[in-house]
């Protein structure tokens, strides 16, 4: 089966007047599949594949930090040193 054939299917089985549009041509094959999968997740809307943010990494979040609080160097020596009280005195110096 390819992707629309599966799409129809689903929307067939779920909902028929919303497929008896799609037929018709009133309305998109993808809308009709995004309004039927939001109902069965429950959700207000249904994005699709492909819509997950980015990983963000360590050093972007430290940029974020530096940027909105604008933390001293002493504020991170502290914070790491309560984050990590048993190991600090090994890596800090």
């Amino acid at each position: 089966m390819k992707n629309k054939e599966i799409k129809l299917a689903e929307i067939k089985k779920h909902n028929p007047t919303l497929y008896s549009k799609v037929v018709n041509g009133s309305t998109t094959l993808q809308n009709a599949y995004n309004e039927v999968m939001s109902e069965i997740n429950n959700t207000r809307e249904f994005k699709g594949r492909g819509t997950k943010n980015t990983k963000i990494t360590l050093e972007q979040e430290f940029e974020i930090i530096q940027k909105r609080y604008k933390p001293k160097i002493d504020d991170w020596i502290e914070l790491l040193k309560k984050h990590f009280p048993f190991t600090h005195q090994d890596k800090i110096k």
